[in-house]
């Protein structure tokens, strides 16, 4: 009964990086905006929902204490219509088990929330929304409603009729008996984890509503709201009775906005009873980086005055005017060097054909493609001559060709100059596969076959009866090695640094071999570990083939050797791929031995890109998973112009409900940002945070330290005219 966090590039904990992300926010459009999050999180009233929605791109961390519950809810928005929550409730009056193992740590309940908006608000009509709450726990509090929202001037009011838990008062009975009797009974609690459809929209029916109004003080609410739960049906955990007094069903709060990104809160509920509340929201949608704040100064373009230009600017258009003057050829290794240093851009080498210059290479630095070509354009109109009109830069990953972006050279020195505006400067940009056609090779670059690095890594599990939170702080130690400029040695020491692992006790109960389950094992055996240790080489295969293969220490569980094939049609909006691998599971030390355990395991991938403008990625793999259960695995990511992501997952495979134990069917909800939008200096990483209910062995994948279709996302296109902008940054 534990919740993970995977960890990428970036090893940050949820709470800091939310908080990090909060002191950059921008503000909410009007000091009048009367949506703000409930107790259980979304938008809503205190203890009941409205039709309303948060803007999109909106995410928000709250917390909230009715006695005897605390709730620790994390919602998102990731389109203008549908809201998602992610929650863990925690029961003040009910022990999480027996003393041995939890100590006297409380009963932690975990659900997740739907939100669907069924039309907007008309001049005549109310907004009106469908919702489902806790539809993946327990039963405990789920609920399912319909409700309605209008604005009149500085009030919003809203109505809702409910089944479950925010309608135990039963005004009266559903509707949908006339149907099917069955309707009119609600059964009991679920299996954790469990959907629990068959009590969807099952037993009687209570009305709640209620209003919220703007007062005088710009930065205060008052919330008013009737609910339509009489407690007198308080869910058992454990067994153990909940009992509640409801004085009145009458809620009465005020919330209190110091800045856009802060919500406070205090009221009373059920007549005798205070609620405080806390939020922390922004909207990583139009988030954007704090990168410049230690960034290098843009070098100035060459045809721009020599005053106020840098040394090294003015250094490459003396070399640059030399050349001109004398026909010798430019200063190749220099101008290399110049890539590097401004534009994050490692050059393999550089071509040439006619009046256009390739840079062949990595951008390594900046996260928006425009940002390292602009650098990049920069220091080649500084350094080449006037025969010169076309910068190119071909793009490359492992060696291996991804696309080429051109830039017309007048074209863009007009749009810095503002000259020209960025819809005509976007007609001069163009995305192309990598060329067949001969080019001239001007410059190859030295190889640098060692590289390393150093850098803080976190580990938790949340919600476990071992305690709420368990952490360990590391040290990682990451090196390659690089046979050639398509075939490396990677890998990473984990030095244990800080952690509360001795109270890590509990290992989950499970009828599949224990793939997943050696958790524990894994992360307390050993203060020094090898979590990964590989070969990999990847190759071009085709115009639109790519192929990988790998061996070793694949991640922290499994070794052994593998590959995988993609067909990414360039421009495309979908791509298919399939990898195998046959591995084996290691040492709990995660040192150099195996167990016995051995297994095939592999997957067929299809990935598709709905929309233009709002996004959604669906990823489908049908395939093995390590404890040979064979399914599908569906992944759902709403991608943002600006690069942040947020999705959701579920697998589904040949083992039953009974068979997988808690849960069901394993499942997910992330969110992931570029790392720059926290640091002060660029990053091409991102941060990756996922919450997964439960940990279990069904329908459980290989961590792979490397994929296919992430590392050809230079074929899409989609993220450097989506930030063309940025191009002058």
């Amino acid at each position: 009964m534990t919740a993970r966090c995977r960890r990428r590039p970036a090893h940050l904990a949820p709470g800091l990086l939310a908080l990090a992300i909060a002191g950059s926010l921008h503000a909410q459009e009007s000091a009048h905006n009367l949506i703000t999050q409930s107790d259980w999180g979304g938008a809503g009233l205190l203890q009941t929902p409205t039709a309303r929605m948060e803007a999109e791109g909106q995410f928000s961390l709250s917390a909230s204490y009715t006695a005897p519950y605390a709730r620790y809810n994390l919602s998102m928005q990731p389109f203008p219509w549908l809201e998602g929550t992610f929650r863990y409730i925690n029961i003040n009056t009910v022990r999480y088990g027996a003393p041995s193992l939890s100590g006297d740590q409380h009963y932690k309940d975990k659900s997740i929330d739907l939100k669907v908006r069924l039309w907007q608000e008309s001049r005549y009509l109310p907004e009106v929304a469908l919702g489902f709450r806790d539809l993946g726990g327990t039963g405990l509090f789920s609920s399912e409603y319909l409700v309605a929202s209008k604005r009149f001037g500085t009030i919003d009011a809203s109505l809702g009729v409910a089944t479950g838990y925010m309608g135990n008062r039963g005004d009266f009975a559903n509707p949908l008996r006339l149907i099917d009797d069955r309707f009119e009974t609600r059964p009991g609690l679920g299996t954790p984890g469990d959907v629990g459809a068959e009590s969807i929209f099952r037993g009687p029916v209570g009305v709640f509503g209620g209003l919220t109004w703007q007062t005088p003080l710009d930065q205060l609410l008052l919330k008013v709201e009737f609910d339509g739960n009489d407690y007198k049906n308080e869910a058992r955990p454990r067994a153990t009775p909940i009992e509640i007094e409801q004085s009145s069903p009458i809620n009465v709060g005020l919330v209190y906005r110091p800045s856009p990104n802060l919500q406070l809160t205090a009221g009373l509920e059920r007549g005798n009873t205070a609620v405080i509340g806390l939020t922390l929201t922004t909207n990583l949608a139009t988030t954007r980086s704090n990168a410049p704040i230690m960034d290098r100064p843009v070098v100035p373009l060459r045809r721009q005055a020599d005053a106020g230009g840098s040394a090294q600017a003015s250094t490459m258009r003396a070399a640059s005017n030399l050349d001109e003057a004398t026909g010798a050829t430019p200063d190749w290794a220099g101008i290399a060097a110049d890539l590097n240093q401004e534009a994050g851009i490692r050059v393999s080498h550089i071509t040439r054909r006619e009046h256009e210059v390739i840079v062949h290479g990595s951008h390594n630095r900046y996260f928006y493609p425009a940002q390292g070509i602009g650098r990049g354009a920069r220091v080649l109109d500084n350094a080449l001559g006037d025969d010169v009109t076309w910068f190119t830069f071909a793009h490359e990953r492992a060696g291996t060709p991804i696309a080429e972006t051109s830039v017309e050279r007048q074209a863009f020195v007009d749009y810095v100059d503002r000259r020209i505006d960025l819809p005509a400067f976007a007609r001069k940009v163009e995305l192309a596969p990598p060329a067949q056609q001969r080019r001239e090779e001007v410059y190859e670059a030295p190889f640098r076959r060692l590289r390393g690095s150093i850098a803080p890594g976190y580990k938790q599990i949340l919600g476990g009866p071992d305690g709420f939170i368990l952490y360990q702080l590391s040290a990682d130690f990451s090196g390659s090695y690089w046979f050639s400029r398509n075939t490396w040695l990677s890998g990473m020491v984990s030095v244990d640094i800080a952690n509360n692992f001795d109270k890590y006790r509990y290992d989950a109960p499970t009828r599949l071999p224990r793939v997943r389950t050696w958790q524990r094992q894994y992360m307390t055996t050993s203060d020094v570990t090898v979590p990964n240790l590989q070969l990999t080489t990847v190759h071009q295969l085709g115009r639109d083939w790519y192929g990988m293969a790998y061996a070793g220490y694949l991640e922290s569980m499994y070794g052994g050797v593998g590959g995988e094939v993609l067909y990414r049609p360039f421009g495309e909006q979908w791509a298919l791929g399939m990898d195998v691998n046959q591995v084996r599971q290691r040492n709990f030390d995660q040192h150099a031995g195996f167990r016995d355990y051995e297994t095939t395991t592999g997957h067929i991938t299809g990935y598709y890109t709905f929309g233009r403008t709002r996004r959604l990625q669906a990823n489908v793999s049908v395939g093995k998973y390590l404890a040979g259960d064979i399914g599908t695995t569906v992944n759902l990511t709403r991608r943002f112009d600006n690069g942040v992501t947020m999705g959701a997952y579920a697998t589904k495979t040949n083992i039953s409900s009974r068979t997988f134990g808690e849960g069901s069917f394993d499942k997910g909800i992330y969110f992931s940002i570029p790392m720059d939008f926290v640091l002060p200096r660029p990053s091409r990483a991102r941060a990756e945070i996922m919450w997964q209910p439960l940990f279990r062995d069904g329908g459980a994948k290989l961590f792979r330290a490397y994929s296919l279709y992430p590392m050809t996302g230079e074929r899409s296109g989609e993220l450097l005219f989506d930030n063309l902008e940025w191009i002058d940054r």
